[in-house]
C-alpha cells in the first residue's frame, strides 16, 4: 500500500519546490519526519514498559498466548481476511492541516498522514516488530523502530533525489499480493514462536 504512494509524493516535492534543491530538501525532511514519528513510538514503548517489565512479560504464559493470537490476527489480515484501518477522519484531518500550513509543519503533517494511511499494511509489521522487540527488553523497541522507519522513508528520499529512478520502478500488480501473503506466513511463524514460549 506504500509503493503506489512513492511517485505521487516524490512528484509533489519536485513540483512544489521553487528549485530542485528545495524539493530534495523537503523530501529528505519528509523522510526524516517519518523516522521521527516511528522513533517516538519506539521510545514510548521503551519508556512505558522498561527493560524489567518487558523481560518479565516475555516469560509470562498469558502474555505469550495473547501475542500468539494477535500475530495470527495479523497473518489473517495479510492473507486478505480483512484490512486493519484507522478511522478515515484521522487522515482527512491531518491532510487538511498539511494543506493549510507550510514549511516544516506541513511536511510533518504529510508524514503523519502517510503513517496513518499506510497503517493497513504497516500495522501488522510494526505490531510484530514491537512485540518481538518488547520481549527482548532494553532499547530493542527503539532500535527496531529505527530500522523499520529508515526502510520506509528511504525510498521517498532516494526517489526525490534521483527522480529518473521512478521510470525503472516496477508497476503495482500481482507481485505485491505475493509479498503480502509471504509476510502473512512470516507472521504465522512468529506466532508459533510465541506459542512455544
Amino acid at each position: 500500500c506504500v509503493w503506489p504512494i512513492i511517485p505521487m509524493t516524490v512528484s509533489f516535492f519536485l513540483k512544489n519546490g521553487d528549485d530542485s534543491k528545495k524539493g530534495k530538501k523537503a523530501a529528505i525532511t519528509y523522510g526524516l519526519s517519518i523516522i521521527a514519528i516511528y522513533l517516538c513510538l519506539g521510545i514510548f514503548i521503551t519508556l512505558l514498559f522498561g527493560a524489567d517489565a518487558l523481560n518479565a512479560l516475555s516469560t509470562n504464559a498469558i502474555f505469550n498466548l495473547f501475542i500468539f493470537a494477535l500475530l495470527v490476527l495479523f497473518a489473517i489480515s495479510f492473507f486478505g481476511g480483512f484490512d486493519l484501518t484507522l478511522p478515515a477522519t484521522w487522515s482527512t484531518k491531518l491532510d487538511n492541516k498539511a494543506d493549510k500550513t507550510s514549511g516544516l509543519i506541513s511536511i510533518l503533517f504529510m508524514a503523519l498522514t502517510l503513517v496513518i494511511v499506510s497503517f493497513s499494511c504497516t500495522g501488522p509489521i510494526v505490531g510484530t516488530l514491537l512485540v518481538e522487540a518488547a520481549s527482548k527488553g532494553g532499547t530493542a523497541p527503539l532500535i527496531g523502530m529505527l530500522g523499520f522507519s529508515l526502510a520506509l522513508a528511504l525510498p521517498f528520499m532516494l526517489f526525490a533525489m534521483f527522480p529518473g529512478w521512478l521510470n525503472s520502478m516496477p508497476r503495482s500488480g500481482g507481485w505485491m499480493n505475493t509479498v503480502k501473503v509471504s509476510l502473512g506466513f512470516l507472521e504465522l511463524a512468529l506466532a508459533f514462536k510465541f506459542l512455544s514460549n
